[in-house]
């Protein structure tokens, strides 16, 4: 068994998108390897010598297959969250990348074309649907995901 000692390695950056729609639903996605309730934002890592917004831009077209987006806001606020060892390991295996955790900056993102266009990614998605503010704590459930999710939407200053 490998032990990993985390402090010893960088968190991976990454972004996160809070999309809504003009009924101010938010979408969210389901991976192929999350459990059947299991749900988080649309987004990714970003890649060498991109910037937050181009890696936020790159990462919707990708998982969902349109550009009907339109960037609101950035937060100003970066949250880092610590993977649980066994994803640290399986991404080492899988990518031969160590992280310790993630380094979120989220966007408030505005969708304004057809939901029937939307296209998942396969290799990645296993299902996208809207659900409401209140719904979130129901679909946003790792450890500390809807509660995190709040705080950024309160930062938006969207109320519900």
């Amino acid at each position: 068994m490998i032990k990993i000692k985390r402090e010893n390695y960088p968190y991976r950056q990454a972004v996160i998108s809070v999309i809504i729609d003009d009924n101010n639903l938010f979408l969210v996605i389901q991976k192929l390897s999350y459990k059947d309730n299991e749900w988080n934002f649309a987004g990714g890592g970003i890649e060498d010598n991109e910037s937050p917004r181009e890696a936020i831009s790159r990462e919707l077209q990708e998982e969902l297959g349109v550009n009907n987006f339109k960037i609101m806001a950035e937060n100003k606020i970066q949250y880092k969250y610590e993977w649980p060892e066994e994803v640290i390991i399986k991404r080492f295996q899988k990518k031969g990348e160590l992280y310790r955790g993630q380094q979120i900056r989220y966007f408030l993102i505005k969708f304004s074309g057809n939901k029937s266009d939307l296209k998942p990614q396969k290799e990645e998605i296993r299902l996208i649907k809207w659900i409401s503010y209140e719904q979130l704590s129901q679909h946003l459930i790792f450890p500390g995901q809807s509660e995190e999710a709040k705080k950024v939407i309160k930062e938006f200053n969207l109320s519900f």
